[in-house]
């Protein structure tokens, strides 16, 4: 069932206990004397309940804030396709493929791959690239001009976007709650049957009696929805694991960690998913804080790790290099937290200095190098460091090492990288291999 063997669902549900006993392993102490460990604190999807939290939040923050807009805002349930002759791509298959049709529907840039140059070789893919495709896709969509036209009146286009397989095989497929000014229903509608013109999008929708809806409907574009939180949770629910009861992982989960696909991706909000996640000691209430952004008065830094938010009624809440403060009035309520150390500006080297490859290495080998951050803060010395001698950089690693490393972190044999930012550094690591054609 969705394309997931027995041996993916033993080798993904392996790497899980070996993520979770890492974080559950790893622990630190609070200013206070409490012991916490990473897992209590962590957001990881396939460990803590606290990410699907935030994203009930943010789902249920965005409906909400179109409720107070000016303009009315019109739900629009968005299915996401691919035509019928990527299937025959999985294979190595592409007698289907016309190049001079189809060429604009699939990528060919570092981002997501040169895949274009991939069928030019006859090389077949693999599930992530397919959904490598629809982001592509998607993409095109959000940079046409009636999507632009959007923001060009002032006004923002919210999103949804969760992602699932077919049972059958697996291939990708996307759904979307797009919430968007009224008055740009139609144009967008056009836009849609341009750049997602797979036959099973554009199909008229149909009611249960088997009748084509009179209002024009068709499959991957409807706007008849009556509640659209609702309308996208029951897509979102079937991805996620009870964390709580320790369930046991299945095929369809497993198929979200073998190919490394986020199961939702939402659209920016006023106050950013870093601010949220810091101030929730103090606020967790995403609504509140996107309500002191747009009336009240804010300031923050990622680089300076720091932010201020204050409330019409005088309530602050602010956050400094890892102290917290409540203050109202101008009084202190409550304070905690320790000053963490932040390293000054890296100096950054001229491009036009050769470079000792053997010495220029980067830690554990998980990041590209490149001339601006030759340096490290170390977590155990407080200070900026020369980056540790070890593994070659990934850009650096000849073909072998670097399939030979590939396998190392599948089979969750790299315990030093099993961290919360695990699946970012192998989404590196496929890039990597994708830029070379491997």
């Amino acid at each position: 069932m969705y394309g997931i063997s027995q041996n993916d669902l033993e080798q993904t549900t392996k790497k899980l206990k070996i993520q979770k006993k890492y974080l559950e392993d790893s622990f630190f102490f609070t200013k206070s004397g409490q012991v916490k460990t990473l897992l209590e604190v962590s957001f990881h999807a396939n460990h803590s309940s606290r990410y699907y939290a935030e994203i009930i939040n943010k789902i249920n923050t965005i409906n909400t804030i179109i409720l107070t807009e000016a303009i009315e805002y019109q739900p629009i349930f968005l299915t996401i396709t691919l035509d019928g002759f990527f299937r025959g791509f999985l294979k190595g298959d592409f007698s289907r493929y016309d190049e001079r049709k189809h060429s604009h529907l699939i990528p060919n840039d570092e981002q997501r791959g040169f895949l274009r140059d991939k069928i030019a070789r006859g090389e077949r893919f693999n599930i992530k690239e397919l959904y490598n495709c629809l982001n592509h896709q998607v993409k095109r969509f959000q940079q046409s001009s009636p999507y632009k036209n959007i923001s060009k009146s002032g006004y923002k286009a919210h999103y949804i976007k969760v992602t699932e397989p077919h049972k059958k095989d697996g291939v990708p497929h996307m759904h979307m709650m797009l919430y968007i000014p009224k008055i740009h229903t139609e144009l967008l509608l056009e836009a849609y049957i341009k750049y997602f013109p797979a036959p099973q999008n554009l199909k008229p929708l149909k009611d249960k009696s088997g009748l084509s809806c009179k209002l024009g409907q068709i499959n991957g574009f409807q706007w008849e929805i009556k509640s659209a939180p609702a309308y996208i949770l029951k897509y979102l629910f079937k991805s996620f694991r009870n964390v709580k009861n320790n369930e046991e992982l299945d095929e369809l989960q497993s198929w979200y960690v073998t190919h490394r696909i986020l199961r939702v991706v939402t659209s920016h909000s006023l106050i950013p998913a870093w601010i949220y996640r810091k101030v929730m000691p103090l606020e967790k209430d995403w609504f509140y804080l996107t309500d002191i952004k747009r009336n009240g008065i804010c300031e923050w830094s990622s680089e300076l790790d720091y932010f201020i938010l204050e409330d019409e009624n005088k309530k602050v809440l602010e956050y400094n290099q890892g102290v917290f403060k409540y203050i109202v009035h101008g009084k202190v309520i409550k304070e905690f937290g320790e000053k963490k150390y932040r390293p000054s500006l890296v100096i950054k080297l001229q491009k036009t200095i050769k470079r000792d490859i053997k010495k220029d290495v980067e830690v554990q080998g998980c990041f590209p190098a490149n001339e601006d951050n030759r340096y490290v803060f170390d977590k155990d010395t407080h200070k900026l460091t020369e980056k540790k001698k070890g593994m070659i950089a990934l850009n650096y690693m000849t073909n072998s090492q670097l399939l030979a490393y590939e396998r190392k972190l599948e089979n969750g044999l790299d315990v030093k990288n099993l961290s919360i930012e695990y699946e970012q550094r192998l989404e590196l690591l496929d890039n990597e291999i994708i830029k070379r054609g491997l």
